[in-house]
């Protein structure tokens, strides 16, 4: 919806994040949809249960106090300690014009919504972006930024990756896929995302440059929770190209250690509705053996069998993949759809053959 009124009711002490995001062209290819998310939140007070979740991560991690007084521990803990805020309406600003969100914050502070914007609209700010998309050279990014208060003189802005129609995209897990996290162990697992520095797996960083540079557009889907956010855009930001974030919500309940690990379903459904949403572009997946990266990679290329073109498994010595495994999760998949790797350097550098191939599903 385009205002003309300043009416977002965010406070100055209340931080803003807009998570990066895609843009795509709807069927009549005139107007870009942006999907939006994000968070309201601000700093709050440790109370009884942040206390609890504190000591239940220490206890597991069977570390002493000192050490959650660390710089890398309050730096990932922050985002679990802060006040989300609800009912906040959320205006955002382009091109001289004013959009807001028809729904407000949630509970958990996060909000989301899909702005429409003509195509022409976009094509006078954007470099690249012609009426008919004929000098629309590789995808484009577009810059959005938050309308505040007045008096309110923050620059807090979002990117949106405008995807080509016909371009293609890497759907890429995170933990144990291009960061060392292990998944399958809960004591390394905590200590790696809350204690120890984030470490890229080896060569994944050149293999995912590369692919960038010949033309991908990267989604980072994951299981961790957008209260981690920060620190893993960070990390992508010094290792891997830029791409769309995809990560799953969590709030402090009872049981909040449990939820913390608890590795939800969610990640199929935003890869179906990014593959849904670009018909005729070009897919591949790329995960580890660890979740359940395999299972709903293939259902995925059991529903778009043109759109997927590869499914890549990272296999984890730890949880090696099995002939039972393969055979009942990759029926009705072609199976070379399916590569298995255990290094960065067994994976294609160059993906022309890939992407060209017709391989469907008969």
């Amino acid at each position: 919806m385009i205002t003309s009124q300043h009416t977002t009711n965010i406070s100055s002490h209340e931080s803003v994040v807009l998570y990066p995001s895609v843009g795509h062209l709807d069927e009549d290819r005139r107007h870009w949809r942006l999907w939006i998310q994000g968070s309201v939140f601000e700093p709050g007070d440790v109370n009884l249960r942040k206390r609890l979740l504190i000591q239940l991560l220490r206890r597991v991690m069977d570390v002493d106090t000192a050490q959650l007084q660390s710089a890398v521990f309050q730096d990932r803990i922050r985002g679990f300690l802060a006040e989300t805020a609800r009912g906040k309406r959320i205006q955002l600003r382009f091109a001289g014009k004013t959009y807001r969100l028809p729904k407000k914050s949630k509970k958990n502070g996060q909000f989301s919504g899909v702005l429409t914007i003509p195509h022409e609209q976009l094509q006078a700010s954007i470099q690249g972006v012609s009426p008919g998309l004929a000098g629309m050279v590789g995808d484009q990014h577009l810059v959005m930024q938050v309308a505040l208060g007045e008096g309110d003189c923050r620059d807090i802005c979002g990117k949106f990756h405008l995807l080509h129609p016909e371009g293609w995209s890497v759907i890429s897990d995170i933990d144990d896929t291009i960061k060392q996290s292990s998944v399958y162990s809960r004591r390394d697992l905590l200590a790696n995302t809350f204690l120890r520095e984030f470490r890229q797996v080896d060569g994944m960083t050149d293999v995912y440059n590369r692919w960038a540079a010949d033309g991908a557009s990267f989604h980072y889907v994951s299981s961790s929770p957008w209260q981690l956010y920060s620190p893993l855009a960070d990390f992508q930001d010094e290792f891997f190209p830029d791409g769309s974030f995809h990560l799953r919500s969590f709030r402090l309940r009872d049981h909040m250690l449990r939820r913390l690990l608890l590795r939800r379903p969610g990640k199929s459904v935003v890869i179906r509705r990014l593959v849904n949403a670009l018909p005729e572009r070009r897919f591949v997946l790329i995960g580890d053996s660890g979740e359940k990266d395999l299972e709903i990679y293939a259902r995925v290329a059991r529903r778009f069998p043109d759109q997927v073109r590869k499914i890549m498994i990272r296999e984890l010595p730890s949880r090696p993949l099995t002939t039972a495994r393969l055979e009942k999760t990759m029926k009705g998949v072609p199976a070379e759809k399916l590569l298995i790797f255990r290094d960065a350097d067994e994976l294609p550098l160059q993906m022309n053959p890939i992407l060209d191939d017709q391989l469907a599903v008969t």
